[in-house]
């Protein structure tokens, strides 16, 4: 796959500490390698790479230079004796090699590729840590990277910052720092992990080289593959108007940590730069590849040679200082960036002829599948569309005319009045495009079913609209002109959408409109909304045809004036009193009785209008033939005067009732012409319904009589004609359950007992008119008079010595009802019981059914009119002392004897009884029963009576109120449940278990008061982690080594451990069976012994040296072959004959002790060559040196006192070398005498006289190094069969050559010389500390390899460490270095020693096998 870029090569020699190669430097451009602009057609151009910084020397800054004020000291890190270390800069003026040679401006970083490049640099002031140096370019820029080359050392620390902005606004290219989490925290280290991330990078900061070091920062890192270049991230990163470098912090060799004292160090620490190159080209997108100069810039800009210009020379149909637009006129496609497999170019836009002028639209571009997105603008010649392709509004193509043609559109020719888009037609056709509700060729008439065509209606005409219901359905809906329709019977407008007056309900019946019919009371007018029907109505009147009261209304009865005879003035003096002892009927809340001749004034003065009225008086409805006419606004008085028949009997005198008088409305209309005074109320027909139902008969019923649907419409008609309107309930809010009433009439919702239209008064019988209503009076038959009471207050009428409100009791003193008698107190209480006739509040301290005794507290005889005096016990009642129910005199001696309180005693009760306590003799004290929680003997004495303190307190229990446990118990001592503490005394605190008593224990849980490491209630098991619970101490750690067993938890009984398998011991800090090696040594590590199972006794092999236990008549290493002296039928292995044994001894242990000679050698070959190693190593790898001669030279003397030691350890080694080859010799000898001596089946009688023929002299000779023919305490050398006094066997001894003395002299020697090496290697490491610490002091490189050096070269590495001056300059500590490094590399015979060492454990391990082929 080809990379949408690729990448130029450029090589630049970058000098460092670690290489010398070329380093190659990538950075992403948009073409291939260098194409001519001939080749620049078909792909992306690029123009050639330079220093931004030639020509721009006037636009390169630093915030810091020396010697622009004047001359300024400043010296050079020098190491030479005679060299010079200080100079002098001054900047004032520009670099001249001759003239002025101390310039360092910041231009001098411009390369110029001169011969003596490096005698001209850019200076910073001596000290200054922050200085930066900005490079300000006067358009964008790409940018590919940044070298710059010190004179100095690098910075310690510096960042790389770019500006986009012209230095509005910055961003961290990267940080650069010696140590970046010190110098920039938070800041990510290099590598990064993307293309955009800002990380600190380490690789340029370091102290080498001390100069020409470089630090070079690359805009994309080519580690990361870019394919895309124009992404904004990219695009971020390799364009810019600005570049700024900041040094943050010096680069010094800290002078104060050597111990230096100088004067003013900072003169020596600077920034100096030679050569700073910024590389990089104008940015064209890839459509130039080439650029020129930006107007209004210097004229000499084109003269400097070399310098990167700014302004793009655009191809591809671009245009800008960095080709980022299309050309005029080539805006078909949008402009894009060219890329290697694409230019992009612009292309131009097609306006066939019509136009010079366009633009791009996206949306356009991605309509037409990305195939043009230009849209001409200002088409000519009548033209329109994104390419002029259409003729415009108004204008239609002429078919036989090309696209091209200026004539090709033609004018419409429609009528705008109603055509669309006042008269837009086709654009091919020509064909004019009417309005919805237009037609005709141009569009000029309205359609069927429309009229009045109009310019500024969008359909052009309207719809006729009939409604169907109102109008006559002709060939011609409405007028063309005017839309007038046809309408039906009383049906009128435009549209025949309306009723005419009086009519409503367009379609609603047979008709097309129906009658209003409003209620001719209740309605103003026969008038009614023609849409709803809805007529006007009057006050308080609702519904469509004004017929109901609103809510809260109503409308009259004919007897709704209603003036009661009780409330009328009498013409005489003495009005007849009312009738209250008859039943309830009629209307009123009474009945007034007159009698004959007596006249009755009625006052009416609520007339509501003038018209004439029948008066009605109610004793039997009578209607007054003489009709009377009443004003509103007027008072009347109606007098009337009543008298009756005479009757048969003169002496018989009768009463008249008489109820109300009513007023009733009745309208005339010509059947009672002398009444109508209603004009326009009704219609004939109403009329005749009126009389025909009786509805004045009816109406002026008393009563709830039910009036016919007809009566009550036109009754209710006329009360609303009359009151102009519904009348307002006016329910009382007390009486009424709501404010609502009854339509017609007006009754409210009253409570109970309550009447009245209004629910405003009781009812008779009832009285207390209230929230709640009214309540009977409920007058007791027996004790009252009437049934009736006051309906204020509710009394009854009662009758002699009854009272109550009901009549119900008995006057006070008295009881009994309803014969009530006087009370019988004995004349100390004036009230009784009503009932029973038990006195009330009896007086003088008596008490009783008829006060015939005293009061608890008091005593006497009240019947005898003995009064009634206090008792004292020990106090009179309310002292606070009295304790006592009552008291009463000795009927022997008279004196006074006390009825105590439970819980007090004596004659007075002056003490308190036994299980009681309490001191009677303080003021206000009393006796409380013991509290001891029934932990006492109740046959003893329970407390004592006064304290309150328990005595002989049982079960277990103590305290002052047996309220607690003993010590040795616990449990509940409230409920008798004190138990002994049972507690295991081996894991108990000694403390807490007295040899006498039980062990103390948590009197709450029984908990008892365990030892370190024990636990359980009883104390009677270890905790995890202890065992030993019978030992004395109690419960011991397990001490289970924490990393070789797998638990802390140990065996409770036995203690043991749960080891790892390699481990074993109580503790697990021994090896385990099988195992050895010591785990307490640092390693802690147990090797597997191997040993053969069934050729070992446990523990298998011995833990220390890892040899092997075997068995009797079982040898080997691993305990896997029968030993000498047994058949070899392993692993039985059965004894031979009894005449090899004393053979098989002797040859075992020689071999034991060859096997021990070689193990030991071998051990001390490879601590040998470790040591040598590691000292050696440790000498020569220490990074540092840093102290004075005096202290080298001491370790020097050291060095070889050590070395003469270990020669001489060498020494005995090489004659160890030698015992062990005489040994081998004599281990050969010994085998060839073994061969011949074999566990068979031969003729023992034979075998036993070979054996009585051996020169045991001799043998005894080769063993212990003398013949053993004489008698054990004369042998010099002892004997096979030599003990001494300890019974330990003799063999060997000074100068003996046995092969035993010679191996016990091999051991020794080994050990002397491992103790000598172990010693000289603490020695040698003290002097390695030593020379450490002397070369710590110094600031030296590391040295990253190290040859191993044998110990005769140390002296001549001591001699050159010796000759080594202390160096004054970095370059005398680089060659004492590279000295040290030489001597080391020639130090080559440990090698040969290491080789010796070898071939000595080779010949141990031979002799060894041999020894082990040896088998009788």
């Amino acid at each position: 796959m080809t990379r949408p870029w690729q990448y130029l090569l450029a090589c630049k020699k970058i000098r460092s500490l670690d290489s010398g190669l070329c380093v190659t430097l990538h950075f992403p451009v948009l073409a291939g390698l260098a194409l001519s602009q001939e080749e620049c057609g078909e792909t992306s151009c690029h123009p050639e790479l330079g220093d931004l910084l030639v020509g721009r020397a006037a636009q390169l800054t630093a915030s810091s230079t020396c010697g622009l004020r004047g001359p300024e000291k400043y010296c050079i890190l020098g190491h030479l004796e005679d060299e010079q270390k200080c100079f002098t800069c001054d900047s004032r003026n520009p670099y001249n090699h001759i003239t002025n040679p101390s310039s360092h401006q910041i231009e001098n970083v411009i390369t110029l590729f001169e011969r003596d490049r490096k005698k001209r640099w850019w200076q910073s002031e001596n000290g200054v840590h922050r200085v930066s140096i900005q490079l300000n370019l006067e358009a964008v820029f790409q940018f590919s990277h940044l070298i710059l080359t010190f004179k100095t050392f690098r910075p310690a620390a510096m960042l790389v910052e770019r500006s986009k902005d012209f230095g509005r606004t910055w961003k961290v290219f990267r940080f650069f720092a010696e140590d970046c989490q010190s110098s920039f925290p938070g800041v990510p280290e290099w590598p990064a992990n993307s293309v955009d991330d800002v990380v600190c990078d380490s690789r340029y900061s370091g102290p080498e080289p001390s100069s020409e070091g470089e630090v070079v920062l690359k805009a994309v890192d080519p580690s990361f593959q870019i394919r895309n270049p124009y992404t904004p991230e990219i695009q971020d990163l390799i364009t810019l108007t600005n570049l700024r470098v900041n040094f943050t912090r010096l680069f010094t060799l800290g002078d104060t940590q050597l111990l230096r004292r100088r004067r003013n160090p900072e003169d020596k620490y600077y920034y100096a730069l030679y050569e700073m190159i910024v590389r990089g080209r104008c940015f064209c997108n890839g459509h130039a590849h080439q650029c020129m100069s930006v107007e209004g810039s210097r004229g000499d800009a084109f003269h400097v040679s070399g310098m990167v210009q700014s302004r793009c020379v655009c191809l591809h149909n671009t245009v800008g200082d960095n080709c980022e637009r299309c050309q005029d006129f080539y805006n078909d496609t949008p402009w894009r960036p060219a890329v290697a497999t694409d230019p992009h170019i612009c292309k131009r836009c097609n306006c066939h002829g019509h136009s010079e002028r366009c633009h791009f639209d996206m949306n356009r571009f991605q309509a037409t599948g990305g195939v043009s997105g230009g849209v001409c603008e200002d088409c000519r010649n009548s033209r329109a569309g994104p390419q002029c392709e259409r003729c415009k509004p108004h204008y239609y193509k002429d078919p036989s005319r090309p696209i091209e043609d200026p004539a090709a559109c033609i004018s419409c020719n429609c009528d705008p009045v109603g055509s669309l888009n006042d008269g837009v037609c086709d654009a091919f056709t020509g064909r004019c495009i009417c309005k919805a509700n237009v037609e005709g060729d141009r569009c000029d008439s309205c359609k069927y079913g429309y009229y009045g065509l109009r310019q500024e209606d969008p359909d052009g005409c309207q719809a006729c609209g009939c409604n169907p219901l109102g109008s006559v359905q002709t060939s011609t809906p409405c007028d063309p002109t005017t839309g007038q329709c046809l309408c039906k019977e009383f049906a009128m407008g435009q549209y025949c959408d309306q009723c005419q007056s009086g009519f409503w309900g367009l379609g609603n019946t047979v008709h097309p409109c129906r009658p209003c019919e409003c209620d001719i009371g209740g309605a103003i007018n026969n008038v009614c909304s023609r849409e709803s029907g809805q007529c006007q109505c009057r006050p308080n009147m609702v519904g469509r045809t004004c017929s109901d009261p609103a809510p809260g209304y109503f409308l009259a009865p004919l007897n709704y004036y209603l003036y009661e005879a009780e409330d009328a003035a009498p013409l005489d003096s003495s009005p007849p009193p009312p009738l209250v002892d008859l039943a309830i009927s009629w209307t009123g809340p009474g009945f007034v009785r007159a009698v004959d001749g007596v006249g009755l004034r009625f006052k009416v003065g609520n007339v509501p209008v003038s018209l004439d009225y029948n008066l009605v008086l109610h004793y039997e409805v009578a209607v007054l033939e003489v009709p009377v006419c009443l004003d509103s606004g007027r008072q009347y008085l109606v007098d009337v005067t009543l008298r009756m028949q005479p009757g048969p009997d003169p002496q018989h005198r009768e009463y008249i009732l008489i109820d109300a008088v009513r007023f009733s409305f009745i309208f005339n209309m010509g059947l009672i012409p002398r009444i109508g005074s209603i004009q326009n109320f009704c219609s004939k027909s109403d009329l005749e319904d009126f009389q025909q139902y009786h509805c004045v008969e009816l109406g002026t019923t008393v009563g709830q009589a039910k009036l016919p649907g007809e009566c009550e419409k036109l009754i209710g008609s006329m009360s609303a004609r009359i009151h102009n309107g519904a009348i307002p309930c006016k329910c009382n809010a007390k009486g009424a359950y709501s404010n609502s009433c009854l339509k017609f009439g007006g009754q409210c919702n009253c409570k109970p007992n309550v009447i009245g239209r209004c629910c405003d008064s009781c009812a008779p019988l009832t009285f207390g008119f209230g929230p709640d209503g009214c309540t009977k009076c409920d007058c007791d038959t027996q004790g009252s008079v009437s049934e009736l009471c006051d309906q204020r207050s509710g009394q009854c009428q009662c009758r002699r010595d009854l009272t109550g409100r009901r009549c119900e009791q008995c006057l006070p003193g008295f009881y009994g009802f309803p014969q009530c008698r006087p009370c019988e107190c004995n004349g100390l209480a004036d009230l009784c019981h009503p009932v029973t006739g038990a006195c009330l509040n009896c007086r003088d301290h008596t008490t009783g059914p008829k006060c015939d005794r005293c009061i608890n507290g008091y005593y006497g005889d009240p019947v005898y009119r003995e009064p009634c005096r206090p008792c004292s016990c020990p106090d009179v009642a309310g002292s606070g002392r009295f304790f006592a129910h009552s008291c009463d005199r000795n009927a022997i001696d008279g004196n006074l004897l006390c009825v105590c309180h439970h819980g007090y005693a004596g004659h007075h009760c002056e003490r308190c009884a036994p299980g009681y306590y309490g001191d009677l003799s303080l003021p206000g004290s009393q006796c409380e029963k013991c509290h001891c929680n029934n932990d006492i003997d109740p046959i003893e004495e329970v407390c004592d009576s006064v304290t309150g303190v328990c005595l002989n307190c049982r079960h277990n229990t103590e305290g002052l109120y047996c309220e607690k446990c003993k010590p040795g118990y616990y449990g509940d001592a409230l409920r008798q449940g004190c138990r002994e503490c049972y507690c295991d005394r081996r894991g108990t605190k000694a403390t807490q278990c007295p040899l006498d008593s039980p062990c103390f224990c948590d009197q709450r849980n029984a908990q008892c008061p365990c030892r370190v490491g024990v636990e359980g209630v009883s104390c009677d098991q270890c905790t995890d982690g202890f065992w030993n619970m019978d030992g004395q101490l109690g419960c011991q750690p397990c001490s289970c080594h924490p990393e070789h067993s797998t638990s802390i938890v140990c065996d409770k009984v036995t203690g043991q451990c749960p080891c790892k398998q390699q481990f074993g011991g109580k503790h697990c800090d021994r090896c385990g069976e099988n195992y050895f090696s010591n785990p307490r040594n640092p390693d802690g590590l147990c090797l597997f012994c191997d040993c053969n199972v069934e050729g070992t006794v446990r523990p298998y092999c011995d833990p220390n040296t890892g040899k092997c236990i075997c068995r009797p008549g079982v040898t080997g290493i691993l305990c896997d072959q029968c030993a000498p002296g047994h058949e070899a039928t392993f692993p039985t292995c059965p004894p031979c004959h009894p005449c090899s044994t004393l053979w098989s001894k002797s040859v075992t242990a020689v071999k034991e002790k060859m096997d021990a000679l070689w193990k030991y050698i071998s051990c001390i070959n490879v601590f040998l060559y470790i040591m040598h190693a590691k000292s050696i190593a440790q000498l020569q790898c220490q990074p540092h040196i840093n102290a004075s001669n005096q202290c080298i030279s001491d370790a020097l003397e050291e060095i070889k006192r050590h070395h003469a030691n270990f020669t001489a350890n060498d020494y005995r080694i090489d004659n160890s070398t030698n015992i062990l080859n005489s040994s081998k010799e004599t281990r050969m000898k010994a085998k060839k005498l073994m061969s011949s001596i074999k566990c068979n089946t031969h003729d023992w009688d034979t075998m036993e006289r070979n054996i009585r023929g051996l020169n045991v002299p001799r043998f005894n000779n080769m063993i212990c190094g003398a013949p053993g023919d004489g008698n054990c305490s004369e042998a010099r050398c002892g004997g096979a069969l030599c003990r001494d006094g300890e019974g330990k066997r003799v063999c060997g001894g000074p100068n003996c050559g046995g092969i035993l003395p010679l191996s016990r002299k091999a051991s020794d020697v080994a050990n002397k010389t491992s103790e000598t090496i172990a010693d000289f290697f603490n020695k040698l490491k003290d002097a390695d500390m030593k020379v450490c610490s002397v070369w710590n002091s110094y600031k030296l490189y590391d040295i990253t390899h190290c040859d191993m050096v044998g110990p005769e070269d140390i002296e001549r590495m001591a001699n050159a460490v010796l000759a080594i001056r202390l160096p004054r300059s970095q370059d005398e500590i680089q060659e004492m270095i590279q000295g040290i490094q030489a001597l080391l590399a020639n130090m080559t015979g440990i090698e040969e020693q290491h080789r010796l060492l070898q071939d000595q454990v080779q010949a141990a391990n031979e002799l060894l096998r041999e020894a082990d082929e040896i088998n009788f």
